[in-house]
């Protein structure tokens, strides 16, 4: 985290995993759906910090095949009564492990068809990187088949 006047700047990292066409979303305590995801730590890669995360919030074991984009938005903390800039770099992950099992941090976890994910996702910037995802993989199935 860094700190410039009036703003804490928070770096995470995620991932958007995917297993066969269904993709992993979770439930967090306040009932929200999400990707996993967290802040790095000190030494650590965006890509060490989405896969630790994806395996701490999921218990999965996952692997990255790619980008999937960043996001960015600010929250105001009553904690420490600032404004927060989050910054989250997204990773398109894929895992063959089918168990799902969350941390303390979660109500719940499970792998969704893509379309059920798109609409129970709780931010709008989860939902465009998703749908990116999902057109690039279509493009990626077309282009290998000639649609």
């Amino acid at each position: 985290m860094t700190r410039k006047k009036g703003e804490v700047t928070e770096i995470t990292a995620g991932g958007i995993v995917f297993n066969g066409d269904k993709v992993l979303v979770l439930r967090n305590l306040k009932g929200v759906w999400v990707f996993p995801k967290g802040h790095v730590e000190l030494g650590e890669s965006h890509e060490q910090t989405a896969l630790r995360e994806v395996l701490e919030e999921s218990g999965l074991h996952a692997l990255i095949v790619g980008k999937a984009g960043m996001s960015s938005f600010h929250f105001y903390s009553y904690m420490d009564k600032a404004v927060h800039r989050k910054i989250v770099y997204w990773f398109e992950m894929e895992t063959t492990d089918t168990q799902v099992t969350v941390n303390r941090e979660l109500r719940m976890g499970a792998f969704f068809e893509a379309e059920e994910a798109v609409h129970i996702l709780s931010f709008p910037n989860d939902v465009t990187n998703l749908k990116t995802i999902l057109e690039r993989r279509a493009n990626d199935v077309c282009n290998s088949r000639e649609c």
